[in-house]
């Protein structure tokens, strides 16, 4: 059985980081590469995201823009949750739905 990335707490402390990173913009973005400006909506990021056992330390987080964090996030757990769906889909075939 997989373990959920957020059941610990090392993606909580972000709010730490932010004003760290926040002093050093512009940065590149760490999904699209473009930069993030002051003044923009960003998201403290990961670079190895912590679904795949990244931790939030200064040297794995950086800069996303807001819509590049949100459209980057969740993928992997939803394939996952997907693929079991699927799966699960195939043993219910003969189940009459009520």
């Amino acid at each position: 059985m997989s373990k959920h990335h957020r059941d610990s707490k090392h993606t909580s402390g972000t709010y730490h980081l932010r004003p760290e990173i926040e002093a050093r913009l512009p940065l590149p973005c760490t999904e699209c590469g473009r930069p993030v400006e002051k003044g923009q909506k960003w998201h403290v990021a990961h670079l190895i995201p912590a679904s795949k056992g990244g931790r939030t330390t200064r040297q794995n987080t950086g800069a996303a823009h807001a819509m590049c964090n949100l459209r980057a996030g969740g993928k992997l757990g939803a394939k996952t949750t997907n693929g079991r769906r699927r799966s699960s889909a195939g043993a219910r075939e003969g189940i009459r739905p009520w």
